[in-house]
C-alpha cells in the first residue's frame, strides 16, 4: 500500500512513518523544505517536499497515495485563533481536497482528546460531550473533524479520525527536553498535587493505533479514542520519570486557584508587550491538569483490534534511556 504521511519528522509523524515501513508498506513522508529531518535519518521511506498552504504541493504528495495519515497540525496549549484555523482547519481541508482528487481511498485524521472537555471526567469515550471552549486549539480541532467526517458522509473519500490522549516517548524533542531539564534543576511543579488522571498514551502505541485505522476496512466512517488505557495519576508519572532519569521527585506542588492566576497574569503580559513563544504556564494547561481526563478505550480495542503493547515500565524506561542518550551522552 503506497501511504502519506503529513508531519513526517514531527515527533508522532516519525515513528508511524518506521511502523508502516515495518509493516511492508510504502511510505512518503511529506516535510517542509526548512525541516529538521533528524528523527527521520535511516528510515525507509520517500520523502517529499509540502506545505498544507501549498495546493500545488500537496498534488504532488498524494498522486498515487491509496491512503493519507494526516498527521501535521498546529499543536500547543498557547496561540492565536487564526493560526490554529489556519493550519488545523484550513490546512486540513486543503490536504483532504488533494486527496478527494487524487482518488485517494482513505483519509485518516490525527486529532486529539481535546475535543472533549477539561470536566474532571473518568472513562470518558468517543461520544462524551464537547461543551463550548475559550481555547482555540481544541475549537480548531473539533472544526477540522467535522470537514473530515462531512466529506466520509459525502462518499468522497473513507475517513477515520484518531483521537490520541498525553503523547509521551523517545523522540519528543519539544515537551520531553523541556520538561526533563525542569525536572534536572528541582524546578517542575505540579498542579494540585499531581492527583487528576493524565490520558497518557505511548507513542509507538500510538502508531500502532494509527496503522490499524488506515487498514482495518470497519474502520471507515469513525472515530477512535487511543491512549494506553491505564488509570495513572500525573504525579504517577511524574514519580516513574524521575526515578528513570535518576533525578530528585517533584516536590512543588500549586493549589489549581494559585496556577490559574498565574497563568492570567503570564498570558496578559505576553500579549500587552508582544512577547514571542508561550508562557511558561498556560490557561490550557492548568485546566487541563486540575482534574482527571482519563477514557476508554474498549472501541478501538473492539473495532480495531488495538491492544497497547508497550506496557508503562517499558515505555518509561525507554522515554528514560533516550533522553539521557540523546541529551546527557550516556
Amino acid at each position: 500500500m503506497q501511504t502519506l504521511v503529513t508531519g513526517a519528522n514531527g515527533f508522532v509523524g516519525a515513528v508511524l512513518c518506521r511502523k508502516l515501513s515495518k509493516a511492508g508498506h510504502r511510505v512518503r513522508g511529506m516535510v517542509r523544505k526548512t525541516s529538521d529531518l533528524s528523527a527521520l535519518e535511516g528510515a525507509s521511506i520517500e520523502k517529499v517536499f509540502g506545505s498544507l498552504e501549498d495546493p500545488e504541493s500537496l498534488e504532488q504528495a498524494v498522486k498515487g497515495c491509496e491512503t493519507v495519515f494526516h498527521v501535521a497540525g498546529a499543536v500547543s496549549d498557547y496561540g492565536s485563533e487564526s493560526y490554529f484555523r489556519r493550519v488545523n482547519v484550513d490546512g486540513t481541508r486543503s490536504i483532504l481536497e488533494a486527496a478527494v482528487e487524487a482518488g485517494v481511498r482513505r483519509f485518516v485524521y490525527i486529532s486529539s482528546a481535546a475535543v472533549h472537555s477539561f470536566t474532571g471526567a473518568r472513562n470518558m469515550n468517543e461520544e462524551s460531550p464537547q461543551l463550548p471552549t475559550r481555547f482555540p486549539y481544541c475549537q480548531s480541532k473539533r472544526e477540522a473533524e467535522k470537514v473530515v467526517m462531512q466529506a466520509h458522509h459525502q462518499g468522497r473519500i473513507e475517513a477515520v479520525i484518531i483521537r490520541p490522549g498525553d503523547i509521551y516517548g523517545p523522540g519528543d524533542r519539544v515537551i520531553l527536553l523541556k520538561m526533563a531539564s525542569l525536572l534536572e534543576k528541582g524546578c517542575m511543579a505540579l498542579v494540585s498535587g499531581g492527583r487528576s488522571l493524565g490520558a497518557f498514551t505511548y507513542v509507538e502505541n500510538l502508531a500502532d493505533g494509527i496503522v490499524l485505522a488506515g487498514t482495518v476496512k470497519q474502520a471507515a466512517g469513525n472515530t477512535f479514542v487511543i491512549t494506553d488505557g491505564i488509570e495513572l495519576t500525573w504525579k504517577e508519572y511524574f514519580d516513574r520519570l524521575t526515578d528513570a532519569l535518576e533525578v530528585p521527585r517533584v516536590r512543588i506542588f500549586v493549589p489549581a486557584p494559585a496556577a490559574w492566576c498565574v497563568a492570567v497574569v503570564l498570558e496578559t503580559l505576553y500579549r500587552l508587550f508582544g512577547i514571542p513563544g508561550r508562557p511558561p504556564v498556560t490557561r490550557y494547561l492548568v485546566v487541563h491538569l486540575r482534574g482527571d481526563f482519563h477514557f476508554s478505550i474498549e472501541k478501538a480495542c473492539r473495532e480495531l483490534g488495538y491492544v497497547p503493547r508497550v506496557g508503562l515500565d517499558e515505555a518509561i524506561r525507554r522515554t528514560a534511556g533516550w533522553y539521557k542518550h540523546k541529551v546527557r551522552g550516556e
